[in-house]
């Protein structure tokens, strides 16, 4: 058979991907799968399992990371492909392990097919992507572009004390292989997209060019408690109050400054009393920007707003930045493979920007990479009604499987 000829076997894959959905099943369809816990080790055992029934050679290393190598004809050369298996607590089936296992489906294709590809193939799952049990958040791919960090990233605690390390080695994970030592001279990820342009738009796959750049930013704000029936509102160092106006703020930013995204996603406010005026509140800002630049503008100006506004006269400030990650643009080689591999498969594409991390994004930072996306129905992604229907999936897959080959040759 022609390698042109060879597709995935979809029935395999996507039963494979409902298998996986077990470990950690919720009673609503969806999955928590924490990064290391119980659930995350039986899902990389199956995933273990399967590549050594490939005969893959398999390779651990400090952080966690799973590695099923196909040796090429040189030993020189490198793809990777692969993904995630761990989710956020509420999550789906299909974030991460679409990736995981089409990259597993992609190495069987090739085996079954005898095609002996010119390099090394790996198949890849990164440790912690999600990020939800402990910070960072894609930590495994991190550890394999900066393994000078491991020591810092193995201290990383949940909120039980528990650490990375601990953790590795209570399910047995923590392997001998040191972070970085496979060098990829290509990789790519497949994703479900988690927004809705390509299905609004009909499109079977999305061929990514770039990722925003992130800023997660930590505050303190420090006032004074007081009683809410007899302290005059002028009398108040209120830390709430300045959390509202930076709020405000922070959404007619939004509007003022082109694809500028900011979040408030976590509150907490002491004393938290229905009748006592707040005196600390910790808030994060999850900021996004296509361009480093613009948000670097948008930074700044938050920062100007908290110096100058009244709001935060009588406010203490501290400030704690939590990940700041560059926009990164993707392989034009690797974007091209993908492209060409939706025209030889008849499959429409659209060139797009993810606005979500990716370890693929980390990855890039030292090696060529791109991404493909597959439709998510609604553009729902970490949520339990996350869904991508096996056609989905196939294509994604058998674009996976043609890029690899286009990019060994």
């Amino acid at each position: 058979m022609k390698a042109e000829s060879i597709r995935i076997n979809s029935k395999r894959l996507n039963d494979r991907i409902q298998e996986m959905a077990q470990f950690g099943a919720l009673a609503s369809g969806g999955v928590k799968r924490l990064t290391l816990s119980p659930q995350d080790k039986a899902a990389r055992d199956l995933f273990k399992q399967w590549m050594e029934e490939l005969g893959l050679e398999i390779a651990i290393d400090e952080i966690g990371n799973m590695f099923g190598i196909l040796k090429g004809k040189n030993a020189d050369r490198c793809i990777g492909i692969g993904s995630h298996l761990d989710s956020v607590p509420t999550g789906g089936r299909y974030d991460g392990p679409v990736g995981a296992l089409g990259a597993l489906e992609v190495a069987q294709t090739l085996i079954e097919n005898n095609v002996q590809l010119n390099s090394t193939l790996v198949v890849a799952n990164y440790t912690n992507e999600e990020g939800v049990r402990f910070f960072p958040d894609m930590m495994g791919s991190l550890a394999h572009v900066k393994p000078e960090e491991v020591p810092n990233y193995l201290k990383a605690k949940d909120k039980n004390g528990i650490t990375i390390d601990d953790a590795l080695k209570e399910i047995g994970y923590n392997g001998g292989m040191k972070c970085g030592t496979l060098r990829y001279n290509h990789f790519i990820e497949i994703h479900i997209e988690q927004g809705s342009i390509l299905e609004e738009r009909k499109i079977d796959i999305g061929i990514v060019q770039s990722v925003q750049a992130i800023h997660w930013l930590k505050l303190t704000l420090i006032g004074k408690s007081a009683h809410a029936g007899t302290t005059p509102i002028h009398a108040r160092n209120d830390a709430f109050y300045a959390l509202s106006k930076l709020s405000c703020f922070a959404r007619e930013l939004c509007y003022k400054i082109k694809d500028q995204l900011i979040t408030i996603g976590t509150i907490e406010v002491k004393p938290n009393v229905i009748n006592v005026v707040p005196e600390e509140v910790v808030v994060t800002l999850d900021m996004r920007n296509l361009s480093d630049d613009k948000l670097k503008l948008a930074i700044n100006q938050i920062e100007n707003f908290i110096a100058t506004d009244e709001s935060f006269a009588h406010i203490k400030v501290s400030k704690e930045v939590l990940v700041n990650v560059p926009a990164i643009p993707f392989n034009e080689n690797v974007v091209n493979a993908i492209d060409k591999s939706c025209q030889q498969l008849g499959y429409s594409s659209y060139k797009m920007h993810s606005g979500a991390g990716h370890d693929a994004q980390i990855l890039a930072t030292q090696f060529p990479a791109a991404m493909i996306f597959i439709p998510s129905k609604n553009g729902v992604s970490h949520d339990v009604d996350e869904y991508s229907s096996p056609e989905q999936i196939e294509k994604g897959a058998n674009v996976l499987l043609h890029t690899v080959l286009h990019l060994d040759e």
